[in-house]
């Protein structure tokens, strides 16, 4: 037993040797990662297109982003409890084929049809999100979680970094329809790989996955850590899913940007996440406080934020740009990991945790591009939005003030049976 932050952080399972299988394991989950980050902003570059091919509005066209967060947000909860029960690896291939719809996208001859594959997608990547903690606490040790975790984080920005890049110069080779056909055979390729991968629920620690009572699940969705995570993880990822999804489209309308330009200057959000990722996890890794990167990201992001908006000035948008991806990636591993060192958790009430967190963060995924879009159609502009949108981040330095849990309020938390 451990002291960080204040918080008393108990293992649920024992530092003892792990299968090498654990790595291919985490290069299938690794790939699904990468899938669902390079599926899930892959419409934005193509926005305008989308918008003409359909004759829609921009609040309308923003939901192939924000509903999406919607979806997820709903169904994260659910969609960990239904990985608890029928196992982890049974989840993942449900998850990944949902994902996998995207497919069918250049088949949608109407807009409501092409998002309600993005809703199929949504649900996917829930199930996904909800199964992979436990996957992860169950085949790989203690230590060794904020560096896994950061790995899967990575996969994730380096899958929007792509999408990014490449989704324009693909949408005008074959079509905007093509482009979102490929994420959706990278996603089923990824898919597959798990399957092969994945020989059953039973870890490399050699323990099969226990029932998960109904007061488990009550206590680790309520439990004080768990919601205060989701209300900073909600400005954070609201405001990097509001930016990412509308920069493209401000860049080629505000400043005269191409596609593929504005593509380029908003994947360096995700691209230099990466190296965010990378230097959240290896200082978690290090030990330490795991408060302090909400802080730090809360209160570097909005000042990056507005650099990326309020000028085209090189010096300033590509600086900015550079920094808002490092902070807003910087606490995501330690969002994973403060989760798994609570207090007699277990992989599946993990699972569910982070699930939680992510459900009340996926809310606001949802709200802030959409308001980005209304006020555009209110205003005919984005100043008004994209400015609400850069002040959200705040949220973090508040939950990091505040998610200073004392050993008694965690045991509560994680007593079976209330």
């Amino acid at each position: 037993m451990t002291s960080r932050g204040g918080a008393t952080v108990e293992a649920a399972l024992p530092d003892r040797p792990r299968s090498r299988h654990r790595f291919a394991v985490e290069g299938a989950l690794w790939l699904l990662n990468f899938a669902m980050g390079m599926s899930f902003f892959a419409v934005s570059p193509l926005f305008p297109l989308i918008e003409e091919s359909y004759g829609t509005s921009s609040a309308a066209v923003s939901l192939l982003v924000g509903g999406s967060s919607l979806v997820v947000a709903l169904a994260l909860i659910p969609g960990g409890i239904f990985a608890a029960r029928v196992g982890s690896r049974a989840a993942l291939a449900t998850g990944g084929l949902l994902m996998s719809s995207v497919v069918f996208a250049p088949l949608a001859p109407s807009f409501e049809l092409l998002l309600a594959t993005r809703v199929l997608f949504a649900l996917g990547a829930a199930v996904t999100l909800g199964a992979a903690p436990a996957v992860v606490m169950r085949w790989f040790p203690r230590r060794e979680l904020p560096v896994v975790n950061g790995a899967n984080v990575v996969a994730q920005s380096l899958g929007v970094t792509v999408s990014l890049l490449v989704a324009a110069p693909v949408a005008e080779a074959v079509g905007w329809q093509g482009a979102l056909l490929t994420t959706g055979v990278v996603t089923a390729v990824a898919t597959a790989l798990w399957l092969v991968v994945a020989r059953s629920d039973v870890g490399s620690d050699g323990a099969a996955p226990p029932p998960l009572a109904f007061r488990d699940l009550r206590n680790t969705v309520t439990n004080r850590p768990t919601v205060l995570l989701g209300v900073g993880v909600a400005g954070g990822l609201g405001a990097f899913v509001a930016l990412s999804a509308w920069l493209p489209t401000y860049y080629h309308e505000e400043f005269g940007f191409s596609l593929s330009r504005a593509g380029t200057v908003t994947a360096a959000l995700p691209f230099f996440g990466i190296g965010g990722s990378l230097l959240g996890s290896w200082l978690s890794f290090r030990g330490g406080a795991r408060q302090p990167f909400l802080v730090i990201s809360g209160l570097l992001m909005p000042i990056a934020a507005f650099g990326t908006f309020v000028s085209d000035e090189p010096l300033l948008l590509f600086p900015s740009a550079a920094l808002l991806g490092v902070a807003a990636w910087l606490y995501f591993p330690v969002a994973f990991t403060i989760p798994m060192e609570l207090p007699g958790m277990t992989p599946e009430r993990a699972g569910v945790a982070v699930a939680t967190a992510l459900s009340i963060g996926n809310v606001a995924a949802f709200a802030a591009p959409l308001l980005v879009g209304v006020l555009r159609d209110l205003t005919g502009g984005f100043g008004v939005g994209l400015t609400i949108c850069a002040l959200l981040p705040l949220s973090l330095v508040a939950a990091g003030l505040l998610l200073r849990p004392n050993r008694g309020e965690l045991a509560a938390s994680s007593a079976v049976g209330g």
